[in-house]
């Protein structure tokens, strides 16, 4: 039993490990912003702006010094806030965030899986704010496991499964 915990434990460690790994430091941007923190296996970045003209243009530049896959999401949670695009610029080129959730509380704008390079990062936003001429919300920045990675995660599940499998029952003496 206790080699089976060590296993699921060791497991969980190899596909949870990789995701937080990403190392951002925020460059400059035209928004009040707050982190990254890590929230879970996503690094957060919180962004609020006010007294802000219609149509907007905000940005946020920051440093990647870890490169890999990532998923990169831009969320608001002010109603009236409406994203018209969303560019991520940088070493990997231009990569547009598409709108993946929109309803009266809430917009969510995603990226799909992209390799990222280090270096420099600048998210342009561009959108309208209604009548109230504020904004606020995060950025999540979340590490895809590579490939190698799961391998090793199934390697690993296998070897336990094999282990529990080669595991004879012991056999009680019956009388005849």
């Amino acid at each position: 039993m206790r080699k089976l915990i060590l296993g699921m434990v060791g497991a969980a460690a190899l596909a949870i490990g990789s995701a937080a790994s990403a190392t951002v430091t925020i460059d400059s941007s035209t928004m009040n912003t707050s982190g990254p923190d890590v929230v879970g296996d996503i690094l957060r970045i919180n962004y609020q702006d006010s007294g802000m003209t219609d149509p907007f243009t905000e940005t946020l530049t920051f440093t990647n010094t870890d490169p890999g896959e990532y998923v990169l999401s831009l969320v608001t949670t002010f109603a009236s806030v409406s994203f018209t695009s969303a560019i991520l610029t940088g070493p990997s080129g231009p990569i547009n965030l598409a709108i993946q959730f929109n309803d009266p509380t809430f917009e969510r704008w995603t990226t799909p899986t992209v390799g990222l390079l280090a270096g420099q990062y600048t998210l342009t936003i561009m959108g309208t704010t209604g009548v109230d001429g504020q904004m606020g919300g995060h950025i999540d920045i979340r590490a895809v496991p590579e490939p190698a990675t799961w391998a090793m995660m199934l390697l690993g599940f296998g070897a336990v499964g094999f282990a529990m499998r080669r595991r004879r029952a012991p056999v009680l003496a019956q009388a005849a």
